[in-house]
């Protein structure tokens, strides 16, 4: 940096170099804006891919019959039902009891 300071001094010369650093500046503003606009579109392009993949889930867990309705009523009972059918499924059947824990070391004193 110090070279580059020292040869823009030599080169360009002392009278219009704060001319120059704030063209580098402007330049740099420029480089900033259009990084973030490039940021900015990628993440639009992501979000937009990732609402069209969740709409295509739900659209087929209507088609399997997992989803009956979209109403907030409707939708929590389907995610009772589909907890429910897990739990029966797993160990989970009460996450909360604490009989689970036999193997947790308890403190003797």
């Amino acid at each position: 940096m110090i070279i580059l300071a020292f040869l823009a001094i030599i080169v360009v010369g002392p009278k219009d170099l704060p001319k120059l650093m704030k063209r580098v500046g402007r330049f740099m503003a420029q480089i900033r804006a259009m990084s973030q606009e490039f940021k900015s579109a990628f993440d639009e392009m992501g979000e937009a891919a990732e609402m069209s993949e969740l709409k295509r889930e739900i659209e087929e867990l209507k088609k399997m019959g997992k989803l009956s309705n979209l109403s907030d009523e409707a939708f929590e009972e389907d995610m009772r039902r589909l907890d429910e059918e897990i739990r029966e499924g797993t160990t989970l059947n009460n996450p909360k009891s604490d009989s689970g824990n036999d193997n947790v070391l308890k403190d003797e004193t």
